[in-house]
């Protein structure tokens, strides 16, 4: 009998403990016109993919270097070579042929018009000491973004490593940060820096002690799938950070983070989500934060990275890719319940 309740006592246990960390996206009062994207390293890559494939509905993208990127729309449609290509030899990228393959995916209705990204804000980070992508490639980013229109501010002149550029977490600035999920200590607001500039240079600056851990919330990301998440190689559950006042009805901005390879929950927890400073600026100026999770493939996607050159099918910069219809079907709820 003991013995019974003691299973019994653990089965509880363990369904109560999936319930509190399994808990379902909520809707909160979000205004349409505030949604804007951003990402590190792969994160970047998806950034920029989500923002070409929903440009009616995003309205700004930060675009921050780190292990994969970054790297101009499209430019690992040819799959893992390409992407290879794209990374480490930015001289053979024709930026004309991405503008014309893009302008395609568009009359083939798989992304919205790129017409659309005329006036958005695009913030693009690039550190000179990124030994993984070449600099050349931020260059890239920063031509085809102006080619439609966009309104870029850029940097380019930090020595910082492959990395989210931090003021006060992480590894120093040019050393590698694999050990601190990602995050160089640069003395460099970047999380703020980029929101501000995407919001129209009228964010108030946060203190160090701004961001309420607590309001960094799991959520279920399953069901935003149909066949299960693990197929897409995304994980079962995401976070958002919904700050107090948006908690309690007030209207509040949309933000979507993307981590980088090897920086997913799998890999690094909450860390990347809790110290990149994102949490800081988000309590502060009313905008909620969603950092989606991806998984690990242990064949084509060993590393966690989001997909940008392909790995499970050939739609995955387009509306109809499987993460990009997962994020969206996450942005809906927040914003329409």
């Amino acid at each position: 009998m003991a013995k019974v309740s003691i299973l019994f006592i653990f089965l509880a246990c363990f369904l109560l403990s999936d319930l509190v960390v399994s808990q379902r996206l909520a809707r909160y009062n979000v205004d349409p016109s505030s949604l804007t994207v951003s990402g590190l390293s792969a994160g970047a890559a998806m950034a920029t993919q989500f923002h070409f494939a929903h440009s009616s509905e995003v309205f700004g993208a930060g675009i921050v270097a780190g292990c994969h990127s970054p790297v101009p729309y499209n430019c690992a449609a040819g799959g893992l070579v390409a992407a290879t290509m794209c990374m480490t030899m930015p001289a053979a990228t024709n930026v004309n042929t991405l503008i014309t393959q893009t302008n395609q995916r568009h009359s083939n209705g798989q992304i919205d018009s790129p017409a659309n990204i005329r006036g958005d804000r695009v913030f693009i980070f690039h550190g000179t000491r990124d030994t993984t992508v070449m600099p050349g490639n931020g260059v890239h980013v920063q031509t085809m973004y102006t080619h439609f229109g966009a309104q870029i501010a850029t940097e380019f002149t930090l020595p910082a490593s492959h990395g989210f550029p931090s003021h006060n977490f992480g590894a120093a600035c040019s050393a590698s940060s694999a050990n601190t999920a990602w995050i160089n200590n640069c003395d460099y607001r970047g999380a703020f820096l980029m929101l501000n500039h995407l919001y129209g240079g009228n964010l108030i600056a946060p203190n160090d002690n701004s961001a309420i851990p607590g309001n960094l919330m799991n959520f279920d990301q399953a069901e935003f799938f149909a066949f299960g998440p693990a197929l897409s190689s995304m994980a079962n559950t995401g976070f958002v950070y919904v700050p107090t006042d948006c908690q309690f009805g007030a209207q509040c901005r949309l933000h979507v983070a993307f981590h980088g390879c090897l920086q997913s929950s799998s890999n690094v927890g909450n860390t990347f989500a809790l110290r990149a400073g994102y949490l800081e600026t988000a309590e502060v100026n009313n905008i909620i934060v969603l950092f989606p999770q991806t998984i690990s493939l242990m064949l084509t996607n060993p590393n966690a990275c989001f997909d940008w050159w392909g790995y499970l099918n050939n739609l995955f910069a387009t509306r109809q890719g499987n993460q990009i219809i997962a994020t969206h079907r996450m942005i809906s709820r927040i914003i329409r319940g």
